[in-house]
């Protein structure tokens, strides 16, 4: 009798045309909507909203919000590596619980595929969305301390010592490469309030930063040369590292300076200004001179720092020396 019945019913079923019905999961997509579509409405939409903006009752109840799927700033801060961990392990510290119980390898790569359609009206070109992730990321994680404009103008920078750097400087920031920034950023500035950013950024959001923490130097003054700059930068590596035992005479002949046995270099005479002294006051400071508290300064400057900072000694010392 029972098998009886179900015949009839699968009969009804196929004579009233109604047989499409019986393969649909429930909530699987239709043919005319994306695969990720029904997944996204059933799971996602109460705090991502429908259509991915986010602006749901329940998202603005949560802190830290959910992110935005249609903004093209925030779509371009995550990679699919990034959305995939985040659906099936969730997020720490938010309301982003995992999914690994819920959803298989297969509905969360469809996920993934349509929460990328919602944000594909508003793409922005390359170079512009890397503008907007740096700008973004300044704003939020930067900009307390360093001041929105670069100048570390903030209450918090006036009471860190050393202070922040001035990025709107553009003489400390010509002297700032991209390997130098990159790894300030990366692994933060030992002996300072900068920490590294490694587990809060990806590599390629610090370079996005990077990007834009170049737009914040002020222009050079006009009429400033190439040797202007390698001058004022070499200055300012001298007065940090040289200073305290060559003086600002650059004669040696400082409270330290005369203590030492033998004494500092006097840059002033004659005789270091012989032919082919650069090269050995380059070997000088890029490995230190036995016998001398001249230390080597490889790993703390750089080949292009050692370069001007013996530019300013030459522009410098020679003057003095000729006066």
């Amino acid at each position: 009798m029972k098998n009886h019945c179900k015949s009839n019913l699968i009969a009804l079923l196929l004579g009233a045309g109604l047989w499409l019905a019986i393969p649909l999961a429930a909530g699987a997509a239709s043919p005319a909507q994306p695969k990720g579509q029904a997944l996204f409405e059933r799971n996602c939409s109460v705090c991502h909203g429908k259509d991915g903006r986010a602006d749901t009752p329940v998202s603005g109840l949560l802190s830290p919000r959910p992110r935005n799927f249609t903004d093209p700033v925030e779509m371009g801060r995550v990679t699919v590596d990034r959305i995939y961990r985040a659906i099936k392990e969730g997020r720490p510290g938010t309301a982003m619980a995992p999914w690994v119980d819920v959803l298989s390898e297969t509905e969360i790569g469809d996920l993934i595929d349509y929460i990328h359609s919602l944000g594909r009206s508003g793409q922005l070109s390359g170079e512009k969305l890397s503008f907007e992730i740096g700008r973004r990321i300044y704003s939020k994680d930067c900009a307390s301390c360093h001041g929105a404009t670069g100048r570390a103008d903030t209450e918090i920078a006036k009471i860190l010592k050393p202070s922040p750097a001035d990025l709107s400087d553009p003489i400390k920031m010509a002297r700032l490469n991209d390997g130098r920034l990159y790894l300030a950023i990366f692994r933060g500035r030992p002996g300072t309030s900068m920490g590294g950013w490694r587990e809060i950024l990806a590599p390629t959001e610090i370079i996005d930063l990077m990007r834009y923490v170049s737009t914040l130097a002020a222009p050079l003054p006009a009429g400033t040369t190439p040797v202007d700059v390698d001058v004022r930068v070499g200055e300012q590596i001298y007065q940090e590292y040289c200073s305290a035992c060559h003086g600002e005479r650059g004669n040696g002949q400082t409270p330290l300076g005369r203590q030492l046995d033998p004494h500092p270099r006097d840059f002033t005479s004659i005789a270091v200004r012989a032919p082919g002294d650069d090269e050995r006051l380059t070997n000088s400071i890029t490995h230190g001179r036995s016998g001398t508290a001249m230390a080597p300064w490889e790993g703390v400057l750089t080949k292009e720092d050692i370069r001007r900072v013996i530019v300013y000694i030459r522009q410098r010392f020679t003057k003095t020396a000729a006066n």
